[in-house]
C-alpha cells in the first residue's frame, strides 16, 4: 500500500507547487540570454490593370538602407502580438487598412539586418488593385505599385517612373518577396486566394478567374481544362453559383457571371 507521504512525492513531482514556480520566477535571470528583437515585414500582391502581378514597395526615408525600396514592415512592440503589429506598421507605412494578412514565413539569417539581430516573420496579403489605396507615412519616404518581372536573372521592378532589380533592394527583401511569390504559385491550386484578387467575387466570370490564376503562375491555361477544374472544384461543391447573368467580356462571346458563397 502507498504511503501518503510517497503519494504526496509523486503528485509534487507531476504537479510542482505554485509556491516554487512563483520563487523561480522571482529569482529569473532576463539577462542570462540574448535578446534578438523581432520585426513584421508584409508583402502585398496585387494585379496590374494590363493583366501583371504587382506589389506594394515602401522608399525608407531612413537609415540603414536609406532610400532604398523594400517591403513595408517594421518592430514589434512589447505590448503587441506580431499580428498586430504587421497591421500596425502597414497603416502607419503605407495607409493601407481593413485587409487580411497571412504569415508564411519568418527569416532570421544572422547578418540580415546591418544594426542587430533582427529576425523578421513576413506576412502576405492580396488584394485587388481597385482597393488598394496607399500613401507613405511614418518613416517612409515614398510607396508605389511596381510589377514584377522574373527571369532567369532573378526579380526586376518597374513603374512608370522607376526601375530596379532584386539587388537594389533593402535588407534581404529580395529573399523574402522571392519565397513569398514561390508560396503563392504553390497555394493558389488548393486555396482560395484567386478570388482575392477579383475586383467583385460577386460578379465575375471563369475568364476572369482564369486571367488571375495565368498572372500569378506566370504561364497560359488551356481554356477547357480550365472549365472543367473549375466546376468540379468550385461550382459542383457549392463554393461558387451562377448568377444567370451574362457579360461580354472583350474579344469574347457573352459569358455566365457567377459569384462566391459567403
Amino acid at each position: 500500500t502507498m504511503t501518503n507521504d510517497y503519494l504526496m512525492e509523486v503528485m509534487w513531482l507531476y504537479n510542482p507547487s505554485t509556491e516554487e514556480e512563483r520563487r523561480f520566477l522571482e529569482t529569473y535571470d532576463s539577462n542570462k540570454y540574448d535578446k534578438p528583437s523581432v520585426t513584421a515585414d508584409i508583402v502585398i500582391f496585387t494585379i496590374s490593370d494590363d493583366n501583371e502581378l504587382s506589389l506594394l514597395l515602401i522608399k525608407r526615408g531612413g537609415y540603414p538602407y536609406k532610400y532604398k525600396w523594400a517591403i513595408p514592415g517594421g518592430f514589434v512592440g512589447m505590448d503587441e502580438s506580431v499580428d498586430e503589429a504587421a497591421l500596425r506598421e502597414l497603416e502607419e507605412e503605407t495607409s493601407v487598412t481593413g485587409i487580411s494578412v497571412e504569415q508564411f514565413g519568418t527569416f532570421g539569417e544572422v547578418d540580415r539586418d546591418p544594426r542587430m539581430r533582427i529576425i523578421s516573420v513576413a506576412y502576405m496579403a492580396f488584394v485587388p488593385k481597385s482597393m488598394l489605396t496607399y500613401r507613405a507615412g511614418d518613416d517612409a519616404a515614398d510607396a508605389q505599385l511596381f510589377k514584377i518581372k522574373i527571369d532567369l536573372d532573378g526579380i526586376a521592378f518597374e513603374n512608370r517612373d522607376h526601375s530596379f532589380t532584386e539587388k537594389d533592394l533593402a535588407f534581404d527583401h529580395a529573399a523574402i518577396i522571392k519565397t513569398a511569390i514561390k508560396r503563392l504559385r504553390n497555394r493558389i491550386d488548393y486555396t482560395e486566394d484567386a478570388f482575392k484578387f477579383l475586383k467583385d467575387d460577386q460578379n465575375f466570370t471563369i475568364y476572369e478567374l482564369k486571367r488571375v490564376y495565368e498572372t500569378v503562375k506566370g504561364i497560359k491555361l488551356d481554356t477547357g481544362n480550365f472549365r472543367r477544374s473549375f466546376f468540379r472544384d468550385y461550382v459542383d461543391t457549392g463554393k461558387i453559383r451562377d448568377t444567370g447573368k451574362k457579360q461580354k467580356n472583350s474579344g469574347h462571346k457573352e459569358a455566365a457571371v457567377y459569384q462566391k458563397v459567403r
